[in-house]
């Protein structure tokens, strides 16, 4: 088997190339202590990131907005959202949004 060293400097820049704003994010961010306001504004990052993704799947199919009726989707994020709340179980919200999603996708 060839090695092709061009493309084992490719993988080697992605990596680096990649680890950067992960890791130099965190070498600067170790060595002094950040205020009680940013500490408090970065605790709603993860929450906002996930609204978009979820937000993003749940209203918009193919570029376009579908009708509430056929946006199964929706429908089925509705008990997810209860159930997850209720239980804060994660292996209860995947799989109850799974089932009726299969539901509303078989039968109507």
């Amino acid at each position: 088997m060839e090695i092709r060293w061009y493309v084992l400097l490719v993988i080697i820049a992605a990596t680096v190339v990649t680890m950067i704003p992960r890791v130099v994010p965190l070498m600067v961010l170790s060595r002094f202590e950040l205020p009680a306001w940013a500490m408090r504004w970065l605790n709603y990052v993860p929450i906002a990131v996930m609204a978009a993704l979820i937000g993003q799947e749940l209203f918009v199919h193919d570029g376009t907005i579908p009708p509430i009726s056929k946006n199964f989707e929706l429908w089925a994020a509705i008990p997810s959202f209860i159930i997850a709340v209720l239980t804060r179980s994660i292996l209860g919200t995947v799989l109850s949004g799974v089932v009726v999603l299969m539901v509303l996708r078989n039968f109507f």
